[in-house]
């Protein structure tokens, strides 16, 4: 096949076998458990389009990579698959999922956990920026990847100016066939594979204790004038008592709760 941009066409397909691989072992997990994985396509009843999006309740639509879904069709889990090459696209893609993710999880309450797996070149403040919104990590590392790579005779370590080499490796992929180009996807998912799976699977059988495991608890409040004010707390009980402390429409609010 030809192609006018080498480098993005290959860097695209193996993104895409890491997602085909993501599916291999996460569809399995959540089949077993009596939830759907959701990545996109048509779904009779429920989505003719090929696009997997979410709505929050403010009407924004967010495109996403993958959701794990109850029986009732609920989202439990949000999760994306990134690959960049260039570290230079960090902040933009980082903040993107931060907002889709937190506003996404505001508006659905059902959703559990947010997971990222981010291959490619991703930078320590954009790893650590993704965290602080509560968003669950994994890596595969652009090393690693050109080490997978050239195992199969690609090479992917070339510089950003250089036309002939992504060229040469695009037509060596091409060539490989498919049973090799699927144990790229296993290979390269392979590291992340047991503790990703074990994440999704501890989430999805998470037991009506879980209020036990709180570690904090975050509240957000919102004016008539749209003023937000956010404030974290270590319990529920030092949340109850700030909202038995507030002032609002009423002498004392501890009548009203």
């Amino acid at each position: 096949m030809t192609v006018k941009n080498a480098a993005s066409a290959l860097g695209e397909t193996i993104g895409k076998l890491i997602e085909d691989e993501l599916q291999r072992i996460i569809a399995p997990l959540c089949r077993e458990r009596g939830y759907v994985y959701d990545r996109g396509g048509e779904r009779p009843g429920k989505r003719k389009g090929v696009k997997l999006a979410m709505v929050n309740k403010s009407g924004n639509i967010y495109q996403l990579d993958g959701v794990i879904e109850a029986p009732g069709g609920e989202p439990i889990i949000l999760l994306e698959s990134k690959y960049l090459r260039y570290k230079k696209h960090n902040r933009d893609k980082a903040s993107w999922t931060c907002a889709a993710h937190y506003s996404l999880r505001k508006s659905h309450p059902t959703v559990r956990k947010s997971i990222a797996i981010i291959s490619g070149n991703w930078s320590s403040p954009s790893k650590q920026f993704m965290q602080s919104f509560g968003i669950e990590l994994y890596e595969i590392p652009f090393p690693f990847m050109c080490d997978v790579l050239i195992r199969k005779g690609i090479e992917f370590d070339w510089d950003e100016k250089d036309s002939q080499t992504p060229r040469a490796s695009w037509e060596k992929f091409q060539e490989l066939p498919d049973p090799d180009k699927q144990a790229i996807g296993e290979n390269l998912v392979r590291p992340i594979r047991d503790n990703l799976t074990e994440s999704i699977r501890l989430a999805l059988d998470m037991g009506e204790d879980w209020v036990k495991r709180l570690s904090e608890l975050e509240i957000l409040l919102k004016t008539e004038r749209n003023e937000y004010f956010t404030y974290s707390f270590p319990s529920a009980k030092d949340a109850i008592q700030f909202l038995l402390n507030l002032q609002i429409d009423a002498p004392d609010l501890r009548g009203k709760l």
